[in-house]
């Protein structure tokens, strides 16, 4: 069962998935044209190029069902964060602040109840929100809830790494979340909405 769940994984990797397919469908293309079945040619060339659609969507709703048992969402109260570029020190393995273009990545410093988070800026989602101000909440208040994906702590290194893929794509189901709220008086949230119907 480990092999396969092996072999899964592999596959799901967008990369590696991507070659075996156009592999597969080079040697079918080419053994289809050699055997100058004229009549099979064209269904053949669909279900080619259609199977590994299928195939890739099966293996994404199963690496989907992992993420969601093998992670869980911890909700933190946040109070600010900012961005900033940090670059790996791959010998020492420190991060470093640095104000240069040439850096690799850019990071989110988020200040919660729980401390400082560090969190890579692809795998965050930021959810900005505007809500009606009221008496626990004055106009100008900013409401800050981070959520993070945490793994489970025995997890293999292959699905971490798959995981830390899905986190920096561009679907925001499996990133991090920082939602904002901003709360706004009652003229402003008219106002704000009139504009977006105007645009």
């Amino acid at each position: 069962m480990r092999v396969i769940n092996r072999i899964i994984y592999f596959l799901a990797d967008y990369v590696n998935f991507l070659r075996i397919s156009l592999i597969v469908i080079g040697i079918i293309l080419t053994i289809t044209v050699n055997l100058q079945i004229r009549d099979m040619v064209l269904p053949i060339v669909i279900a080619t190029v259609l199977t590994p659609f299928l195939i890739f969507y099966l293996l994404d709703l199963i690496i989907s069902a992992d993420f969601k048992k093998l992670t869980k969402k911890v909700k933190y109260e946040a109070t600010e964060y900012s961005e900033v570029i940090m670059l790996m020190n791959r010998k020492q393995e420190y991060l470093y602040l640095i104000e240069e273009e040439m850096a690799k990545k850019r990071y989110y410093l988020i200040e919660t109840n729980d401390g400082k988070k560090t969190v890579e800026k692809d795998t965050v989602h930021i959810n900005n929100k505007i809500r009606l101000a009221n008496n626990e909440h004055k106009v100008g208040f900013t409401d800050m809830e981070y959520i993070e994906v945490k793994y489970d702590e025995n997890l293999p290194e292959y699905k971490r790494n798959l995981f830390d893929q899905r986190m920096r794509s561009k679907n925001y189901k499996y990133k991090n979340q920082l939602n904002i709220i901003n709360y706004v008086s009652k003229e402003v949230l008219i106002g704000g909405k009139m504009n977006e119907n105007n645009q």
